[in-house]
């Protein structure tokens, strides 16, 4: 009736889940970050996502927290904004599965609608202490149709005792789930509202993009390909029977960024792909507080399943944390109170500075629905430049490195990250933008910056997350909060650690006066080698192949002599050829530095270039010579005496090139040297003379000036000595004949051999231990697996999967036994060996390698017949090592084969690969050298000191002639040499 008021309730459209959801998260991993933190407030103590390749990727979260029954899961997880976030009740007891009580993470009840930005339709199974498994499916693309109500779209669930049972129900809810799409049947006035709806849906799509795929075609080709797979739940804790309880959800039609970790792309380039890798890493390495005192008692982790491999890609780093942030030479540990006062420890440049007092520059505001509350903050940083800072260099390196993955001030919340505060591209705190108006006075940097700011829900109640989970809500506390950071930043710069502060001022000069020495001296020397040989490679490069066409032009016209027959054309030809013997000595580089990175390449170009140059040279040169004896008309002491004045002219030519060098250098060295002295005879007295005058007019007493100066003395003689000495020293080492070029690069080079190899040793050492280990713990496993498996029931063990598993294990086994027979011990017996024994066992131990990679190994008559005597332990790891580098090499040959062999009373162990570089045959035995991808250059180190032991000895073949194949060839003699 007109006039009369009615209550009408909002009705609210499907598409209003995917406002909250996907299209409120600003990124995956944030989305990921979200459902971590449900985890956390499941009181899991593990959560992880994985990654699964294939043909259809696919991603899982599994915790093991309290999970959830069937009532949980309907009148909380469907619940969107459910009270118990609201609320402020800890959790039941019995649901902490014994942690203490956790601050709830969660504020608004939407953080589950994070897995629509991971996967298109999620399968949720989950399991309480107390009742059934419960599963349930959603495709969240039924939440994009904007004519669909809410409550026409209905998710199945069903319950379940056991996960054996979960594959035949899940059919069911597959089923289910289209009844959101075409409508039940027992329900037509719904079933047609939702027809209608999706045939409204696919109009507007048609329209939009007529070659585009339909969301409701999308929908059921899903279900039609039954997914999600459950393959996934075999890696669920719950599955696997480590957890009694836990939730799983396995999601499917994953996003493209997520995609891209397991080789998919999808319309993703590359490079968008590399950054979300980036930018997953960065966030979720961080996602609980590494610098809180207590441990949130969460792991996490994202693991990669690609190729049959395992790959975790993101984890807590167990090294990087409070004891890291201390460490380092800027530190700044506090907390703010409830007025906004800091009160904190600091150290710069290494030095403990005490405690220190911020009031607040602008008070914060104290109304309680605007105050900040009390948050502690820790900081810690790092010079940018190695000289002006007080860590070693190889320590100032590797921070510099975690700063890629580490750096930034994030903000915490009880434990837990705030996003996006620490990106690199989130500059609340506004640190770049002062840099961009003064670098050096405003100091911090992101890039060079860890810490976190500790915030809690109960001491900072207006400090909430905005709706998309992507920042603080701007309000006046945060606001404030910004303020509080931004200021205490800028007078920590000013005090203690930026280029207006006096600390600085007083400190740095020291530091950078004590890094200026012999170490920074040679890294300088060590670059201006590097430098040098560049400069010559690329200077000299267009000069060799200008000689190489001379070269050739040479030989034609050689050619042409020859042909002729004419002495004079002939002996025409042999100035040029003096001339580019002349130009080969120019050609030759100065001492190769041991590392030259990206430039290898150009020099190996370079050298092989050169090489041919030479040879070529040479073998012209000695046609020449042969041809003018065979047809020259002129007496011999004639044709001689012309080619001695040619030899003798470039020589001089060259000689007198360099002394006119040397002399210019010299005379340019004295005249600076003698400036130089000439300034430092005049600093004493400049110096000191203003003494006299104080003196005179009594300002100081004479005791006073007497000690002055003779403190001057011994400074400037300190000073001059480390200038003078060192210079003297040189130029007595060149007098006598040392050549410094070359002593300086070959330490250089052993400094750099020796560096890396110090830093592996210890892993070394600890590999082996853990071979030792495992190798008992391997055999007590396998017993354990063998005993489980036949203890199938027998339909299970006439299963294909069954029989290829214990082959599997069986393999292993004999990989065991392979390699204990390699293990040097007290019952190790010397014996006779033979050809056929080594044979047959390395066949045996690379049967499946070989079979797989299409590789012939093959052995000559002379090899099966040879015979010696020695600890098996000592020769069959040498063999085992030989055959699986040429396993390697020869796996992408054109020709794939391994051949042993005899030659010149040794053994010959040859492949058909593309053999040694020749730059690479001096380093070949070194330990810890490789060219192999994820090599660890022990293989051919152990070799040599293996057979080392017992007087035997293993080279590599250089000489074409010597070798059996064409690639790599090592010969082992034996000490009593072979019989055979």
């Amino acid at each position: 009736m007109i006039g009369m008021s009615q209550n009408v309730p909002f009705r609210t459209r499907a598409r209003t889940i995917d406002h909250l959801g996907r299209e409120q998260i600003a990124d995956v991993p944030t989305a990921v970050s979200e459902l971590w933190k449900n985890a956390y407030d499941a009181y899991a103590r593990s959560v992880s996502l994985h990654l699964y390749g294939g043909h259809k990727p696919a991603a899982a979260v599994f915790d093991d927290g309290h999970g959830m029954s069937r009532e949980d899961f309907v009148s909380k997880w469907l619940v969107v904004g459910t009270e118990s976030k609201a609320g402020g009740a800890e959790t039941d007891e019995t649901l902490r599965l014994g942690l203490p009580v956790r601050p709830r993470q969660g504020q608004k009840g939407i953080g589950r609608l994070s897995v629509a930005a991971i996967g298109a339709a999620v399968l949720i199974v989950s399991k309480r202490a107390d009742a059934p498994f419960v599963a349930g499916l959603v495709d969240w693309r039924l939440f994009e149709n904007p004519f669909v109500l809410l409550e026409d779209v209905s998710v199945p669930i069903v319950e379940f005792d056991s996960l054996e049972s979960l594959g035949s129900l899940v059919e069911g809810l597959r089923r289910e789930l289209l009844t959101s799409v075409d409508g039940p049947r027992d329900q037509p006035e719904r079933a047609e509202r939702l027809q209608s709806a999706w045939s409204a849906f696919d109009r507007l799509e048609r329209a939009q993009d007529p070659s585009a795929e339909r969301t409701s075609e999308r929908i059921r080709q899903l279900v039609d390909l039954s997914l999600p797979s459950l393959a996934p739940l075999e890696d669920w804790g719950v599955w696997k029977g480590d957890s009694r309880t836990g939730t799983a959800l396995i999601v499917a039609d994953i996003n493209p960024f997520l995609a891209a970790w397991v080789g998919r792309h999808y319309g993703v380039t590359a490079d968008e792909a590399d950054a979300v890798k980036i930018s997953l890493r960065r966030t979720l390495t961080g996602f609980s507080d590494p610098y809180a005192a207590e441990d949130l008692a969460l792991d996490y982790r994202v693991i990669v399943h690609r190729n049959g491999e395992i790959v975790p890609v993101v984890a807590r780093d167990p090294d990087f944390g409070l004891g890291f942030l201390r460490g380092l030479e800027h530190y700044v540990d506090g907390a703010f109170d409830e007025h906004g006062v800091f009160r904190g420890e600091v150290k710069a440049y290494g030095r403990e500075l005490g405690t220190v007092e911020y009031i607040p520059s602008a008070h914060p505001p104290t109304a309680p629905r605007d105050r900040v509350g009390p948050f502690g903050v820790c900081i810690g940083a790092f010079e940018p430049e190695a000289g002006y800072s007080t860590h070693p260099p190889d320590v100032h390196a590797k921070i510099a490195g975690r700063s890629e993955a580490h750096s930034g001030l994030n903000v915490y919340r009880d434990g837990l990250r705030v996003m996006p505060y620490g990106r690199p591209e989130n500059d609340f705190f506004k640190i770049e933008e002062r840099r961009t108006n003064n670098a050096g006075r405003e100091f911090w940097s992101s890039r060079r910056l860890f810490g976190r700011l500790a915030i809690t829900r109960a001491a900072n109640p207006n400090l909430r997350d905005k709706a998309g989970r992507e920042g603080l809500i701007d309000n006046t506390a945060a606001r404030a909060m910004q303020a509080l950071v931004i200021d205490l930043l800028r007078r920590l710069a000013r005090d203690y650690f930026g280029s207006a502060s006096e600390v600085r001022k007083d400190l740095l000069p020291g530091i950078a006066a004590e890094n200026a020495g012999a170490a920074e001296k040679a890294k300088a020397a060590r670059q201006r080698t590097l430098t040098t040989f560049r400069t010559a490679v690329r200077d000299r490069a267009p000069v060799l192949q200008r000689s190489l066409t001379a070269l050739q032009a040479a030989r034609s016209r050689l050619d042409a002599a020859i042909v002729d027959g004419s002495p004079e054309a002939l002996l025409a030809v042999g100035g040029p050829l003096d001339d580019l013997v002349t130009t080969k000595g120019e050609l030759r580089l100065p001492p190769k530095p041991k590392k030259l990175a990206s430039f290898e390449k150009t020099y190996r170009s370079y050298r092989d270039d050169y090489s041919r140059f030479a040879a070529g040279l040479e073998e012209l040169r000695d046609v020449w010579r042969a041809e003018t004896d065979r047809i020259q008309t002129e007496p011999d002491p004639v044709v001689a005496r012309s080619h001695l004045g040619r030899n003798q002219k470039a020589v001089t030519d060259l000689l007198v090139r360099w002394r006119r060098d040397i002399a210019a250098m010299l005379d340019a060295e004295q005249a600076r040297v003698a400036e130089s002295i000439e300034s430092d005879l005049k600093e004493f007295y400049k110096r000191a003379a203003p003494l006299l005058g104080e003196l005179e007019e009594g300002r100081i007493s004479l005791s006073h000036a007497l000690g002055q100066m003779d403190s001057l003395r011994e400074q400037l003689t300190e000073r001059f000595a480390g200038v003078y000495d060192p210079y003297l020293r040189s130029v007595k080492q060149l007098s006598e004949g040392i050549d410094l070029d070359s002593a300086l690069t070959f330490a250089d080079a052993r400094q750099d051999t020796l560096e890396v190899q110090l830093g592996r040793i210890q892993a070394l050492a600890q590999v082996g231990i853990s071979v030792e280990i495992l190798t008992h713990e391997l055999n007590t496993l396998n017993r354990r697996l063998e005993r489980a498996l036949h203890g199938l029931p027998q339909a299970a063990r006439d299963t294909a999967e069954f029989k290829d598993a214990d082959e599997a294990r069986r393999e292993l086994v004999e990989r065991l036994r392979f390699l204990s027979q390699m293990q040097v011990s007290e019952g190790d017996a010397r014996r006779e060996i033979n050809g056929k024994e080594i044979l047959d066992y390395v066949g045996r131990f690379f049967e499946r390698g070989l079979s797989d990679r299409k590789v012939s190994l093959e052995a000559s008559a002379a090899f099966l017949a040879v015979r010696f005597s020695e600890f098996p332990s000592r020769v069959l790891p040498v063999f085992i090592n030989l055959i699986n580098n040429a396993l390697y090499w020869v796996s992408d040959a054109p020709e794939r084969r391994i051949r042993l062999g005899v030659s010149e009373g040794a053994i010959l162990i040859s492949d058909s690969g593309p053999g040694v570089d020749p730059d690479d045959v001096p380093n070949l035995f070194e330990l810890f050298f490789t060219r192999r991808i994820r090599g660890r250059g022990v293989g051919l180190y152990l070799c040599r000191q293996t057979l080392a032991a017992g007087g035997h000895t293993i080279e590599y073949v250089t000489d074409p002639d010597r070798r059996d194949l064409s690639g790599a060839n090592f010969k082992i003699s034996m000490r009593d040499g072979i019989d055979g």
